[in-house]
């Protein structure tokens, strides 16, 4: 992941309890802690994808790491591993065709992996450069979630709590829809 370098930058909230040592102007309107929730599957992910969708969800709720926002990034996760999941198994089906035919595992391997060109060179077989690409993609979404090992200090959870500051006043309750024009009795 570019751009990820380097310990995590402080919260503006914790820099101004510590006195802001910098002296650089804060923005504390960053940090928006969104409610957490799951948001209701795309009808486009295919069936592999939809497995990931029941599995990772619950899992990613517990975590506090998703909300409503998150559908359309957690579609492209899901849609992503699914198809990882389906040429994978394409994949592992031709090896096993391979060995039924009489190739020993690592020859049926080789030859599922690779073709021979017409002047005789090895080329990697386009279902290994499927699997290589969706796996990097896969990857990637991953690290977005939260969900590798080297990801899981950059990410925070939602607490779905506004933080209110010394000398802030906290913001006032809007009532929903129309009800906010009401004049107070």
């Amino acid at each position: 992941m570019t751009g990820t370098r380097g310990p995590l930058p402080k919260p503006p909230a914790l820099r101004m309890l510590e006195g802001n040592a910098g002296r650089r102007s804060l923005d504390l309107t960053a940090g928006v802690n969104p409610r957490i929730e799951i948001p209701s599957p795309p009808k486009h992910l295919g069936q592999e994808a939809r497995k990931e969708w029941k599995r990772i969800t619950p899992l990613l709720e517990e975590l506090g790491l998703i909300s409503g926002l998150d559908r359309t990034a957690l579609a492209l996760y899901c849609q992503a591993a699914g198809r990882l999941s389906e040429l994978e198994t394409a994949f592992n089906g031709q090896v096993a065709r391979l060995v039924a035919d009489g190739s020993d595992y690592s020859d049926a391997v080789y030859k599922a992996s690779y073709a021979v060109t017409p002047s005789g060179y090895a080329q990697q077989s386009v279902i290994v450069q499927l699997i290589g690409k969706h796996r990097e993609q896969v990857n990637r979404y991953l690290m977005h979630f939260g969900l590798s090992p080297a990801a899981r200090g950059r990410v925070q959870a939602s607490n779905y709590v506004q933080p209110s500051l010394p000398g802030m006043d906290p913001q006032p309750t809007a009532k929903p829809g129309f009800a906010m024009f009401a004049v107070p009795s």
